[in-house]
């Protein structure tokens, strides 16, 4: 794939989520994706992202920043939701925080095979 095809799958990807569309989950994601060096699987990794939606109703995924050198993509996305209760060990209890999470990814074709993420927890716990 080309950097625009491996983006605009990217974006599209990025639709899916939002639109809590887990059926069509599989046309982005491997059966055997990786999430920071773990084997998930694809019904692991859905059932990671349902669990981030029911913690966080109004969770939506922003690309600020986007770099594609095929077959790897890097991207920041941008949060501003409110978690309820505990969100990454801190007690966010349904306030409203913004932060950033670091994301890369490896594709094979146009499908996701590994996930490396790292959230910006210190983003949080400064406006807690």
């Amino acid at each position: 794939m080309t950097s625009e095809q491996l983006t605009a799958q990217y974006r599209a990807y990025l639709d899916c989520l939002n639109r809590q569309d887990w059926a069509a989950l599989g046309q982005h994601v491997d059966d055997a994706v990786e999430h920071n060096g773990r084997p998930f699987g694809l019904d692991g990794y859905r059932d990671m992202l349902v669990k981030d939606f029911a913690a966080i109703p109004d969770l939506r995924f922003t690309a600020a920043m986007l770099v594609c050198e095929p077959p790897r993509l890097a991207a920041r996305l941008a949060f501003d939701c409110t978690p309820k209760g505990d969100f990454l060990g801190l007690a966010v209890d349904g306030r409203r925080v913004s932060f950033a999470e670091n994301v890369f990814y490896e594709f094979t074709g146009s499908k996701i095979v590994s996930v490396w993420s790292v959230i910006d927890k210190a983003a949080i716990e400064a406006q807690l």
